[in-house]
């Protein structure tokens, strides 16, 4: 998901300023086949594994391709609907293990679009079952702020940086260069011909995924057929309004959860003054960082054996996604926990994982990132201004969020920006009704991300949930119900509606 997004009065004025990249949605004249893989023992019932090469680069054959790994669920009903391309989030989240969950009874998608519905998975480039991102893991742990005060401190962050897309780009190859998510697009055209033919693609899209819907639907629209996309990412402002927007939400969200803990016995600190708590947590691990004694330096767990204020402001992020534990995902009771643990010494769960491999998980969500969004700072003062404005209106969290990994993270990176934030091209408006679901309190992708974006899209419908939390989709309520209608009858909500679960 993106974890990793507020000033709806800027935004007609700042999206005239970007303007629309020059993209191709021709399809390649070849077309490749899906290599389906002999299922093993292991495999769950029914699951279908397989490979496809597509190109590394759509406007130069000859860098070779990248292969990408598919996971496909078959529909249950003997007359099957179509297929559903599900993207749940990042980038760098893997499709395919949400494919794989669903067999092991992992509610991740609605009765009724598993009855209907194969449900596909594409991994997409750099990312599980696919060609991975490769990167050093020694140069990825290094301890660098992100939030320099210092001019030396700013040519640290950036050299650090150069120095870790560099080995990216050393062990990954070409395929560094070619990330960004119209290749993913372009991806999914391609499967989509290979696999379905004259089916017109339908697409669910969670958080991330949402970028990755808008983009196909710019490209190909004629092609699209029901597109559900469940917390909205708005790729269409400039950087220091998406930073603001971002900041402002997981501000704001954070607040619900001390109002939560406040009023809840669920929560560990309840009685407490619980943002007396955070703030004193904050204050003590920027003096000294708070040990993590339950951390170990080595495999799939691994994570650092201290937490520093500015590591505890970026995670705790992570841990607001989901006010009540969902299959995937942990609920505000652990953040509680979390943070009542690190004020008695303990920030065990609050540390940030460390790499142990050269395919650590998290090393594609930051080469797609970098290729997705600006990072345009060239000094220290550039970066300060983001900092002072995040920080004064966003005075707990100081602007913490993956928009602003991005942008400081991503200064000096190797890879151009290949993708950056610009208005939705007149193609979208040629796409079918598609139906867009927000929270009001998203910690990740503003509701005024998805009023913006539902602005742009003519023919969408935006849903409100009236709720705390990152998507709706996996926690089975109303906002879910409404989508798997979409997707199964086509049946639309009624425009404004707001539900509450």
């Amino acid at each position: 998901m993106f974890v990793p997004l507020l000033l709806p009065f800027a935004f007609s004025a700042i999206v005239s300023t970007l303007p629309c990249p020059r993209r191709s949605s021709a399809p390649p004249s070849w077309l490749p086949a899906v290599r389906w893989s002999n299922r093993s023992a292991s495999d769950p019932p029914r699951i279908q594994r397989g490979f496809i090469s597509v190109p590394i680069d759509y406007e130069n054959r000859e860098e070779g391709t990248v292969e990408l790994g598919i996971v496909r669920l078959p529909a249950a009903a003997a007359q099957r609907r179509g297929t559903l391309f599900h993207n749940p989030g990042g980038p760098g989240v893997v499709p395919s293990d949400y494919i794989l969950a669903t067999t092991e009874a992992s509610p991740n998608f609605g009765q009724a679009v598993l009855e209907d519905y194969d449900v596909l998975g594409i991994d997409p480039r750099g990312v599980g079952l696919s060609q991975r991102v490769r990167c050093d893991p020694d140069l990825y742990n290094e301890r660098v702020s992100s939030f320099p005060t210092t001019d030396e401190e700013f040519q640290r962050l950036v050299a650090h940086n150069a120095a870790l897309g560099k080995s990216c780009s050393d062990l990954t190859g070409p395929l560094l260069n070619h990330l960004d998510t119209t290749n993913l697009a372009r991806d999914m055209e391609l499967v989509r011909r290979a696999l379905i033919h004259n089916e017109r693609l339908n697409f669910l899209g969670r958080s991330y995924g949402s970028q990755v819907g808008l983009t196909y639907a710019e490209l190909f629209p004629q092609n699209v057929n029901r597109m559900a996309l469940d917390g909205i990412l708005d790729h269409t402002k400039d950087e220091t309004t998406t930073l603001n927007d971002e900041a402002t939400a997981y501000e704001m969200t954070l607040n619900q959860f001390f109002a939560w803990c406040n009023t809840t016995l669920n929560c560990t600190m309840h009685g407490q003054d619980a943002a007396g708590v955070y703030q004193s947590i904050i204050r003590k691990a920027q003096e000294e960082p708070i040990p993590a004694p339950g951390c170990i330096p080595a495999g799939y767990s691994a994570c650092r054996p201290d937490v520093t204020g500015e590591e505890i402001r970026t995670n705790v992020q992570n841990l607001l996604l989901f006010q009540n534990a969902t299959a995937e995902f942990s609920g505000w009771d652990l953040l509680s926990e979390a943070l009542s643990q690190a004020a008695n010494g303990n920030a065990t769960l609050l540390s940030s994982p460390l790499a142990t491999s050269e395919t650590f998980a998290a090393y594609a969500g930051l080469a797609i990132g970098c290729q997705d969004w600006r990072h345009e700072s060239t000094s220290l003062a550039d970066l300060r201004y983001k900092i002072n404005m995040a920080s004064a209106t966003a005075p707990q969290t100081l602007g913490s969020t993956q928009t602003y990994y991005y942008q400081s993270n991503c200064i000096g990176w190797p890879a151009a920006a290949t993708n950056p934030q610009s208005r939705l091209g007149p193609g979208v408006a040629k796409a079918p009704p598609m139906l867009l679901v927000n929270s009001l309190f998203d910690p990740s992708t503003s509701i005024v991300w998805a009023t913006a974006i539902q602005r742009q899209v003519p023919n969408s419908i935006l849903l409100t949930r009236a709720g705390n939390g990152h998507t709706s989709y996996q926690l089975r309520g109303e906002a879910a119900a409404a989508i798997d209608a979409f997707l199964v009858d086509g049946i639309l909500p009624q425009p404004a509606t707001v539900l509450h679960s």
